[in-house]
């Protein structure tokens, strides 16, 4: 097992470093914006949650604020991310568990999402699912908005791209999220 690590470690090394990405989930905080903001410019990857994910942020990072607050000071923030030339893209949890995704609660989210990403000016071609779950509902959703690119975590830093049903499967062994920070 150690061989492999270290045959792992050493192919990373050589091996072309992939997209850097953010998953942005919290920043609507201002401790966390505050050491966030010192990240525009170092050519990061955006994956912005939009007001869809409102309930999830709202538990998993105890935001003091209801869905109107935190949808302006997201806005506030993106436009500062594009204010700043920022790559963003999006990033949108639909469900914690595989087997559960209803495809009606997809339909919902990605509808609230894509209308969010389109009053802020932004017309997303990647889309980063949140705990890396989807299925191909989620893909042919993925097709529908108009995506190029879904990204999925991989532990194993040599895979490589696939198609499936027109859209690019990329891959990515490290990326951020935006509460790393703290």
């Amino acid at each position: 097992m150690k061989l492999n690590n270290f045959r792992l470690k050493i192919l990373r090394k050589f091996i072309k470093e992939n997209e850097k990405t953010i998953h942005v989930e919290a920043f609507v905080r201002e401790d966390l914006w505050v050491k966030l903001s010192n990240l525009i410019g170092k050519n990061y990857v955006w994956f912005v949650v939009t007001p869809a994910n409102f309930d999830y942020c709202k538990s998993y990072f105890n935001l003091k604020m209801n869905k109107e607050e935190f949808t302006r000071i997201l806005n506030k923030r993106v436009e500062t991310l594009k204010e700043n030339e920022e790559e963003i893209q999006l990033h949108l949890h639909l469900c914690n568990v595989k087997k559960f995704l209803d495809n009606g609660l997809q339909d919902e989210k990605f509808e609230e999402a894509i209308g969010f990403m389109n009053s802020v000016g932004i017309k997303p071609i990647k889309f980063a699912p949140g705990w890396n779950c989807y299925n191909d509902y989620t893909i042919s959703l993925v097709k529908k908005y108009g995506f190029k690119f879904l990204y999925e975590y991989s532990k194993n830093p040599l895979d490589r791209p696939k198609i499936k049903n027109g859209i690019i499967i990329n891959y990515f062994y490290k990326f951020w999220h935006d509460y790393d920070f703290i």
